[in-house]
Formats: structure tokens, sequence, C-alpha cells
């Protein structure tokens, strides 16, 4: 533990010193980018205020996160930092912090009469008491660099006005069992007995693999209820969540059928589908009584209505009625190593019958995949008078990094994040927000990674579909181009005298306001993102732009005139984003210079589209001969008789099962076709 207070004390001191941050605002973004990687938060925003509410009562917070489907609010805040001394979390102290936590929320109309109005905390008050956001469970979080007392076990949830509490201790043994597990996420564990009282749910044994095991299972509607009123979002797999935030949570159909008819509900509903990594039996094996890491992967709305009817709709009778409710269960138990892929594709594949489309599942899409590929393979140029060189680590999956050395020796682990640094690892939410911004949606942008992930999907899959070749090494290249870009940006802005919040709608508003104007203004010019990536860094040119650029969105987000009181929400207004397009301003004149010919950039985007065709067909024809003449005859007679081939199959399908007896040769477009059929003979239940 003294070893790792060491390392997170001088983490802290170098991540506040490298981007001009207080102490305290390095500790909350290196907590809560933990609680984030463990999806236990969702883009968490830091924002410091002290005052005082009724009584005199001191009133604080560090940060706060507004979850949309949950209802939920989560107030965040941080005890003075204790550095290297051991001190000891007693309860008295975090009822302590909590109070003036819940304070701010409770005591908001007075705060604003108090507070500056362009402060964040000013914001947010204001939210709260003209109900911009819709709150029915007020989480606190206190997080702290001591050790909790072992006294604390449970901090049970209270209600005030209406409004859940709960309560939550990130102390620093917790951080660092999330920072030291090997997917770094915290694993949910549920125990229904001690939890819900609940004596077990009645299971079946279905099926068998070396990758799962899966259990049919009927299931009480108040166990659901209560269960994701207890834990909400973080029961959903992420498709799941994204599908929610997107399409709102209640079904008033499912919430029909619990008030009038409740016992048609296991008849009509089709149920729910679950994933977990450890499932607990009782004693003679019959009852699940508890489980590790539960996500549900299909029925998220079921899941979600029953909740909210169960705590909503109690003068019609609610509880009573879900209380004669079941609902069937699909659960898969699948170890940590294969989850990863295998949950999205249970994911994707229990939805498939549902109206959801792809855009809503593609979270393991082949394009990740492809981009995975080219991180590990695409060295970056050495920079700063390096003597070798990097890479930028695509985190495809969630604790993919920490994988990589997790049972690896020091010095291993040293090589490789010396050619393989933290902060040059980027995850698919860091592509989405910094595409995004290139494609001139900053609003977008400033809607929360789920939000945003699903919108850069919506303009992905189309184009992957069209023509995948447009994923290249010049693609790839241009994206950690963009990835750099932000990060300049972000320390730019968080350095000018002018700033004092909201640096991170500033930051994809500066971007695409550049963008815009270099598009709309100078149509034959553009930027090469490519010498952002030769360079490694931004240019002088860009660096002076962004001063001027940043200053001027900073005054339109804030601007008095603006329709949404809080900043953070105006800047998800795509309103705000028409109405900064009409900001006019001057290119400088060193970037100016940094302009090139569209042309160029277009005849090198082609050229490099060119040779990823010829490389994908290389690779195809290579794929193809590795299948052997055998495997190709197999196919052959398998969908002759099954009947699925047509005559262009046949065709290509004949040249195949001729590759090593002196046939005709496939040619590198011919082996894409017959991958092609290969593909659809797997669709058609081919079982190899």
């Amino acid at each position: 533990m003294e070893k790792y207070r060491e390392e997170l004390v001088a983490n802290i001191k170098a991540k506040s010193i490298s981007e001009g941050i207080t102490d305290r605002e390095a500790f909350f973004n290196y907590y809560c980018n933990h609680l984030e990687e463990s999806e236990i938060l969702e883009d968490s925003h830091y924002l410091f205020f002290k005052g005082k509410g009724r009584r005199n009562i001191n009133v604080q917070i560090d940060g706060y996160v507004y979850n949309e489907v949950d209802e939920k609010l989560t107030l965040i805040i941080i005890p003075e930092l204790s550095y290297y001394q051991n001190i000891t979390l007693t309860r008295t102290e975090a009822d302590a912090q909590f109070k003036r936590a819940k304070a701010f929320y409770f005591d908001a109309d007075m705060l604003i009469t108090n507070a500056e109005e362009s402060s964040e905390g000013y914001g947010l008050a204001w939210d709260i008491v003209n109900k911009k956001m819709n709150v029915k469970v007020l989480e606190l979080f206190l997080l702290t660099d001591n050790i909790k007392s072992d006294l604390i076990k449970v901090i049970e949830s209270t209600q005030e006005n209406g409004i859940r509490i709960d309560y939550s201790i990130f102390d620093i043994m917790r951080i660092k069992a999330i920072d030291e597990s090997a997917t770094g996420r915290e694993a949910l564990k549920i125990d229904l007995l001690e939890e819900f009282d609940y004596s077990g749910i009645s299971t079946l044994s279905a099926s068998k693999t070396s990758e799962y095991s899966a259990y049919l299972c009927n299931v009480s509607g108040e166990l659901l209820a209560r269960l994701y009123d207890k834990y909400q979002s973080r029961l959903l797999e992420g498709n799941v969540r994204s599908f929610l935030q997107t399409r709102g949570k209640v079904n008033k159909g499912i919430r029909n059928t619990i008030l009038r008819e409740p016992e048609m509900f296991f008849a009509y509903n089709n149920g729910i589908a679950a994933t977990a990594e450890e499932i607990t039996f009782n004693e003679d094996g019959t009852k699940i009584i508890g489980f590790k890491s539960l996500q549900i992967v299909n029925g998220g709305q079921t899941i979600a209505s029953l909740a909210n009817t169960w705590v909503n709709d109690t003068r019609h009778g609610s509880r009573e009625a879900i209380k004669k409710i079941h609902v069937p269960m699909k659960i898969s138990v699948v170890t940590t190593e294969v989850a990863q892929d295998l949950v999205p594709n249970i994911s994707k594949y229990a939805n498939s019958q549902n109206k959801v489309s792809d855009s809503d599942l593609e979270s393991n899409h082949e394009f990740h995949r492809v981009i995975e590929e080219m991180s590990r393979r695409i060295m970056a140029p050495t920079a700063k008078g390096a003597q070798f060189g990097t890479y930028w680590y695509y985190e495809r999956a969630n604790g993919q990094y920490k994988q990589e050395t997790y049972k690896a020796s020091i010095s291993v682990k040293k090589k490789f994040e010396m050619t393989h640094p933290k902060e040059q690892m980027f995850k698919k939410i860091d592509l989405a927000k910094s595409y995004n911004i290139y494609l001139q949606k900053p609003h977008i942008a400033s809607a929360g990674a789920q939000k945003s992930f699903m919108r850069f999907t919506s303009w992905m899959v189309p184009k992957w579909n069209k023509n995948k070749n447009f994923v290249n090494d010049n693609f790839y290249k241009e994206i950690v181009s963009l990835i750099i870009l932000f990060k300049r940006t972000d320390y730019i802005v968080k350095n000018q005298t002018w700033y004092d919040s909201y640096k991170a709608n500033i930051v994809a508003y500066t971007l695409s306001a550049i963008f815009h104007k270099v598009e709309s203004d100078f149509p034959n010019l553009t930027i090469d993102l490519l010498d952002i990536w030769k360079i490694q860094d931004i240019t002088n040119g860009w660096y002076r732009q962004v001063q001027i650029v940043s200053e001027i969105m900073y005054e339109h987000l804030i601007s008095p005139e603006r329709t949404v009181e809080n900043v953070t929400e105006w800047a998800k207004r795509e309103i705000s984003w028409e109405l900064a397009k009409k900001i006019d301003f001057e290119l400088d004149s060193l970037f100016m210079e940094e302009l090139i010919n569209k042309k160029y950039i277009h005849t090198q985007q082609e050229a490099a589209v060119r040779e990823q065709k010829e490389i994908n067909e290389l690779t195809a024809l290579l794929e193809v001969y590795e299948y052997g003449e055998a495997f190709w005859k197999e196919v052959n007679f398998w969908g002759e008789r099954e009947r699925i081939w047509n005559i262009q199959d046949k065709s290509f399908l004949k040249i195949a099962t001729q590759i090593e007896s002196g046939g005709r040769q496939p040619s590198d477009k011919q082996a894409v076709k017959i991958l092609k059929i290969l593909e659809k003979a797997r669709l058609e239940s081919f079982p190899q």
C-alpha cells in the first residue's frame, strides 16, 4: 500500500504540473478515470464548489455526473488530500462529507442567490432548482486517498423529499483493487439472500461448452425490479445501455401489461438474456443465489420498465401486480478471458429479433478490430529527441492495455510501457469523440460518451459497408493526429488567462469551428492531418489558431443570450453549434500557410484506398490458399446439397476446388469473391 500510495501521489503531482491543474483536479481525474473504466461512472465533470447553505451549513462538491437513463445525479466530494499520511477515514468524517454534498442538492435554491452566475456551480444549481434534470436518485460519491475504517461496512440508502439517496466511498484500497485487476473493472457481486432476502432463482442447466455454460430460469418480477432499482444501468451490457439511452427506457406496452394483466406477462414477454462471469448455487444446486458481473444483454426495456413501474406506480397497485409476475431468463456464464469478445456477440444475436439497428449493436464491429491491428503494427515517428519509436495503443476492449503486462516481469512491463506509453493509449470513445469533432459535430461530442459513440457508429457502418478500404494506414494516422490535436488543444485551453471552466466543450467547439471555417471559406484548401502525425505534435500555426478561436468559443458558450442556463447542457444543443458557425473570425497567417490544396489530399486518399484494396485482395488470396483445396470441395459439396449456390457461386467455387491440382489460379479479386461465398455458406449454417 505504501508503494501504491507513493505512485499515486507521483502520478497526481506529475499530472498537475504537466496539465497546469490543481492537485485536487488531478486526483479527481485519476479516480474518475478508473471509475469510468469500471463502468461505475460515465462522463464525469470536475466542478469545485464551496459555499454556505441553510442554517449556515457547509456546502461542497468537486464534480458531478448526470445519468439520463437512470434519472440519477451523482455528486462527488473529495476531503483534504493526505498525500503520504496513512489516515483512517471514520464514519463520522464520511457522514460530514456526505452532508456537505447532499446540501448542494437540497439547498440549491439558496446557492444560486449567492453564486457567481458564470460559474459551473451556479449552472448546476440552477438546473436542479428549475428541474432541468429528472432526478429520482441522488448518488453521493466520496473519493479519498485515505483508507476507510473497517467499521464502515454498509451505508444504507435514505429517502428525503421523495428522492432516494445512495452513498459510496472509494478509498485508496478500493481504487488499488480496480487498478490491479486483470480487466481494470470492479466486479459487481450480488448476494440474493443477503441483499434482497430472496431464497434463489429456480434454474435448469441447458447447455455447456468450453466457453460458456447456459441455464434457463424463471425469475420473479419483484426481484428484477429491485435488482434494477438498486444497480440500475450497471446491470446493462454497453450495447443495451446505448440503445436505452437513445430510445428512452419506459415501454408503455410493458407498463400496461404489468398494471392490467400481470398474470399474462410471462406469456406476452420474450424474456431477458443475461451473462455473468460466475454464479453461485444453493446446496442442492437447484437455485441461483448469487452472481458475479451480471449483465443484461437483451431485455433492457423489460427490466427497466419493471423497476420504473415498481417505484412510480404504487398508487396504481404496481407492487402487488409485479409480485404476480415471472419472467423467463436465459443466462450464459462466460469466463473473464472470453467475456470481452463473447458478451457483445451474445448481445448482438440476442437482439437480432428486436427493432434495434445494426449501429446500436456495433461496438464490436470489424472496423475496431482493423484499427486495433494497425495500432499494434504502425510505429509513430520519433519525436522530441527520442532515440526509439513508440506506438499509439488502441484499446478496443476494456482492460486490454493492462492485460498486456498483467503477469509480466517488471523489466518486460517497463519495456512495454516505454514503447507503448500510457498517455498514447486511446479508446473507442476517444476515437468517436475526436472524429465527431472532425465531422463538425461538437454538440454530439459534448453529449456524452455513449451518444457520441453511437453517432460515430451511425456514420461509420454505412461507410464501411460501402467500401471498407477507407480504413487504411493513412486513415489510422489521421485518427491519431486527431487524438493529438484534441490533447494539445485541451492543454492550450486550460492554460489561457481567461479560462475558468467548460474545457471539454470549448475544445470541441474550437476545433470544429476551425474545420468548418476552412471548409466554408477556402473550398480549394484543406488541413493536412498527416503533418501532425509526422511531428507527433501540433504546428505553431495550429497553436496560434487554437488560442484565437478558443476564447471566441468560450464567449459564445457562456453568452447571456444562450437559451439554456447550464453551459454544459447548452453545448449539447444543435442550435448552439448552428449559432457558433455564424461567428466570424480570421484565420491566422501562419495557420493559412500550412493549408494545402484539397486535390492533393484527395489524391493521397484515393491512392491509400487503392493500396488498401490491393492489400485486402492479396490477404484474401493467401486465405483462400491457406484453407486448401479439400476444404473448398467440402464447402462446394455442402452447398450443392443445401441448394444455396447460384451459377456465379459455382463458377468461383470451381476455381477454388482446383487450386492444388493444376487448375486455373484465382486472381486477387476472385479470392475476395470466394471468401464472400464462404461467408454466405456460414450464414446458411455451414458447420466449419
